[in-house]
């Protein structure tokens, strides 16, 4: 397996104090430390040497050896002195290490935790702790909050861009279910402004926020407001391609779609361009068809 830069990276910056600190340690020793070959070993100390201070000439650049397998760091260029950072360094460190310990599995967060919590006790700051946030994903700050609304049956507040129509809008929806499809995520909703039931892709969410409002009773899936439709499509269309995990193949080029609102379906037939017809319900292809013929009578 090739490994990451960023995973030697960190190794590094445990390795150099490390030696720092153990002169005369062996390569084969600091090979069964780190858990990595002695090769490895080799590699990591011919980089460091290329390390130091600005400016990077060989004046400034780290000094070791590791001649006959013994490893000597002879100008660590003040590696072995305690660091001080000003405020500005703190801060950015602060910030980094919750970057990584967003991105860390959840049983691996302590210590970088306990890291900051460090810092934070050696170190005050006039910046209050609350406003150092970081958020590597907004989507997954969406989601807990969709998640919250649907275990407790509470509203939410959505600023939602609208891409068919160019515009963008703020609305209240009641989550039910959120539909994890192959390259999109579907939020399955009330939504307050059209008294209906809608689906909203998490993408197209701006912004959002719980409110204390109970949620909508919704029907079930049985419900009137559900309609069937069958379209016929090549399989290789974006629309195919979208709608693939809503999509129940009927044939080669036939499939039957569970839709909310009929006027996306319409929508997103015309935006094809002819590669996309409705089948059935027989009202819905006609509207369609008349449709067309209006746009393309606006054209004559």
């Amino acid at each position: 397996m090739v490994e990451s830069a960023a995973k030697r990276a960190i190794r590094l910056l445990d390795l150099v104090p490390y030696l720092t600190t153990h002169q005369g340690v062996t390569v084969q020793e600091v090979a069964k430390e780190f858990a990595i070959s002695e090769a490895d070993v080799i590699r990591d100390l011919d980089l460091i040497s290329m390390c130091g201070l600005p400016g990077y000439t060989p004046l400034e650049l780290i000094e070791l050896s590791h001649e006959d397998g013994v490893i000597t760091v002879r100008d660590p260029q003040n590696l072995n002195s305690p660091r001080r950072f000003n405020e500005e360094e703190v801060l950015i460190l602060q910030i980094a290490l919750a970057a990584l310990e967003d991105a860390l599995p959840q049983d691996r967060r302590g210590s970088v935790s306990a890291l900051r919590s460090k810092l934070r006790s050696i170190f005050r700051s006039q910046i209050p702790e609350a406003a150092l946030v970081y958020e590597g994903d907004k989507y997954a700050v969406y989601l807990r909050i969709i998640e919250k609304a649907i275990l407790q049956n509470l509203k939410v507040r959505i600023r939602y861009l609208n891409k068919a129509k160019g515009e963008t809008t703020d609305r209240y929806i009641t989550p039910l279910k959120v539909l994890a499809e192959t390259k999109r995520t579907l939020i399955d909703a009330w939504c307050d402004t059209a008294r209906a039931r809608r689906t909203f892709n998490l993408a197209q969410i701006q912004e959002i926020s719980i409110t204390k409002e109970p949620g909508v009773s919704i029907l079930s899936d049985d419900d009137p407001e559900f309609h069937v439709a069958v379209v016929s499509s090549p399989p290789d269309t974006t629309f195919v391609r979208e709608n693939l995990d809503q999509l129940l193949k009927l044939s080669d080029n036939t499939f039957s779609i569970k839709v909310f609102q009929e006027e996306w379906l319409r929508r997103s037939v015309l935006a094809s361009g002819g590669e996309v017809k409705v089948v059935e319900p027989a009202e819905l292809k006609m509207s369609i068809s008349q449709t067309a013929k209006d746009a393309l009578a606006n054209y004559a």
